[in-house]
């Protein structure tokens, strides 16, 4: 049973995948919020002029095809940040975040839900 009280329509959040169910949901949920409220600088993926050795590890190609628009290393991880192409009931919100420990290619991305405002903590370029 969640801890949280959410919109069944519009949520404020939700998990990443949306059917995931009990304390996996608080635990996403709460890494999310933990990453929130960090002062947290955000780049823009740089589309026309996306370096050669990649961002992460990873292509121009994964950037996209995972609709990535900002990425981040901030207090020792990467973050990549979706900006979902399809979003609002019955898609997810348009917002979703990823991380993983800094540097580590070989590590798996940890998913922290979708969300539809981003937080204002986090500083973002002046075009958002």
């Amino acid at each position: 049973m969640s801890i949280y009280h959410r919109h069944d329509v519009h949520p404020e959040w939700e998990p990443n995948p949306w059917d995931m169910k009990g304390a996996a949901v608080d635990a996403q949920e709460l890494g999310f919020h933990e990453r929130a409220i960090k002062p947290i600088p955000w780049t823009r993926a740089p589309w026309s002029d996306f370096p050669q050795s990649g961002i992460f590890g990873r292509d121009r190609d994964w950037f996209v095809s995972n609709d990535i628009a900002f990425y981040a290393t901030f207090d020792g991880e990467d973050l990549i940040l979706i900006q979902n192409t399809w979003h609002g009931f019955p898609d997810p919100p348009e917002w979703g975040l990823a991380s993983r420990p800094a540097g580590q290619v070989s590590a798996p991305w940890s998913q922290w839900g979708h969300f539809p405002d981003l937080p204002h903590s986090w500083v973002m370029p002046e075009s958002v």
